[in-house]
């Protein structure tokens, strides 16, 4: 397997200038709770208090992310982890190097199943293992995940197999994007689904679908997005780079503290961004979370921003990610890469480099 790089990028020490000040930089993202530090940093200003300009563009879903890096047409993206190793070995598409400085986010997905598993007695991964023993020769579940190449596909699975479900022999898994999944549910596609919150919350709180796992129940503090650059961007705009990270940075603290919470539904539930209730936002945010089905539970590590080292890019966080989309067999060969490779990816210098950074405004 091939791994597409550049020469290693070595950061400097320079301060912002103002040539990268004055360029708009263009930051995608998808409407996910998960995306909360960079609507933060837009709401409150935090981009122009770190001296460069940010205008956000709005994505349909993942596929449109990856094209759009491919392309050129985002200087970043909130995007899954798996992603940076797609670009950047040419999984399935051409090989664009690409790099993060940036954990964006930790845990903030669930597994959702109709109404009508939970009436035929499913309750969790070993009941759902029962049931489709029974169905066996008649109906072949069909779950969804928002993409092939992501912790909801790879968590979906753990689970499953911890009930002893096969998830490539007895049920279809089948890929939908984010925005697409409840509806999907709702009319009949599909009979659960691994997505990232608010996805999961809509379907329990209007009462036709149950949360049977959240992802962090399945694999504690599991890495999540990220924000990612091609390498070539890194390049030509390092300090404008380094003070998006840091303005993010500073955007993750603000969506930890639980006293923000609510204001942090708010901001999101705006028509602008994801134009949906705030009480869906809520539920993974403040809590307790409603499961649709059974007692509520804590809310308090359903989805983590910045605590627990949450937004060191480190190789540990790039490892899991690697083993997890070899381990699941979505990779036609194996993919070997030493430290100074994964470094080249998840770089741990621009995000020290970030954190040293100082407001300008």
């Amino acid at each position: 397997m091939a791994f597409a790089s550049s020469s290693p990028i070595k950061s400097s020490a320079s301060s912002l200038s103002k040539n990268a000040a004055k360029r708009y930089l263009t930051l995608g993202y998808v409407p996910m709770t998960d995306c909360a530090p960079v609507i933060a940093a837009n709401e409150l200003g935090l981009f122009e208090r770190f001296g460069v300009n940010v205008q956000l563009s709005r994505e349909a879903g993942w596929a449109t992310v990856r094209e759009k890096m491919r392309h050129g047409e985002l200087d970043a993206a909130h995007a899954h982890a798996s992603m940076l190793f797609e670009l950047s070995c040419g999984l399935g598409v051409s090989a664009t190097p690409c790099l993060t400085g940036l954990m964006l986010s930790h845990n903030g997905s669930s597994i959702s199943l109709t109404n009508e598993l939970w009436d035929l007695g499913v309750r969790d991964a070993r009941t759902l293992h029962d049931l489709i023993h029974s169905f066996k020769g008649k109906r072949v579940l069909r779950l969804a995940v928002v993409l092939n190449f992501s912790t909801q596909n790879y968590l979906l699975r753990q689970w499953l197999k911890s009930g002893g479900v096969d998830p490539d022999q007895d049920v279809e898994i089948v890929v939908v994007p984010p925005t697409q999944v409840h509806t999907c549910l709702t009319q009949g596609y599909i009979d659960g689904y691994c997505a990232g919150e608010p996805w999961g919350s809509m379907g329990s709180l209007q009462g036709v679908s149950w949360c049977a796992a959240l992802t962090d129940e399945v694999v504690p503090m599991h890495p999540e997005k990220v924000l990612l650059v091609r390498q070539q961007f890194e390049l030509e705009q390092h300090d404008a780079h380094i003070a998006m990270i840091a303005a993010l940075i500073e955007a993750a603290n603000y969506c930890d503290e639980p006293s923000n919470r609510r204001e942090l539904a708010a901001m999101l539930a705006q028509k602008r961004y994801f134009n949906l209730p705030e009480d869906a936002l809520r539920n993974a945010l403040t809590g307790p979370y409603q499961r649709g089905m059974g007692a509520p539970c804590s809310a308090e590590n359903a989805i983590v921003f910045r605590r627990q080292q949450a937004s060191e890019p480190s190789e540990a966080k790039a490892r899991w990610i690697l083993d997890q989309m070899q381990d699941n067999g979505l990779l036609d060969q194996p993919i070997q890469l030493s430290s100074d490779q994964i470094g080249e990816l998840f770089q741990m210098n621009l995000y020290l480099e970030a954190g040293r950074h100082k407001a300008v405004a």
